[in-house]
């Protein structure tokens, strides 16, 4: 959402999209808002100025990144849902690494099944876009695997690894 617009300033298109989408949930015609692709500082601001604050934030997800760490805690600070996407793919080195095999032996599921899990327990809500049978299986069966503490350390630190 950029910075904080100056009042004599014309507000920047992105401004003017996000109070286009406010008028319509304050008449009732959505129920909720949502902001997708957005850094820390851009939700901060979104937030600062919003009539309508977002329900949900919708990211690609890196390990790289502690899995969004500071905006996951943001988002709930402010009660926004945060939404993880390309969960498998934008992570592609790090769960092919030694860590995350060896979680992956040790629990004798699927490294694809693990992860959604753990982001579950991270508060993330994974989002799925496969369109193979057995891989939504795996997915929604995510939730009934239990992860160690230290399962789930190995997984929230690949990026220092």
């Amino acid at each position: 959402m950029g910075h904080r617009r100056d009042a004599a300033c014309r507000p920047p298109i992105d401004w003017q999209a996000w109070r286009a989408m406010e008028s319509l949930a304050q008449a009732g015609k959505v129920r909720f808002l949502g902001i997708s692709n957005v850094s820390l500082e851009q939700l901060q601001a979104l937030c600062a100025d919003a009539r309508v604050l977002p329900k949900f934030v919708q990211n690609r997800c890196y390990a790289k990144t502690g899995w969004d760490r500071a905006l996951r805690t943001f988002c709930v600070a402010q009660g926004c849902v945060y939404q993880g996407f390309s969960l498998l793919t934008a992570n592609r080195a790090e769960l092919a690494g030694a860590d995350a095999q060896r979680v992956a032996l040790r629990v004798g599921r699927p490294i694809e099944q693990i992860v959604f899990r753990f982001c579950q327990m991270l508060g993330i809500l994974p989002l799925t876009g496969s369109t193979q049978a057995e891989h939504m299986r795996l997915d929604l069966a995510a939730s009934e695997l239990e992860l160690s503490k230290e399962d789930r350390s190995v997984l929230e630190n690949l990026h220092v690894r």
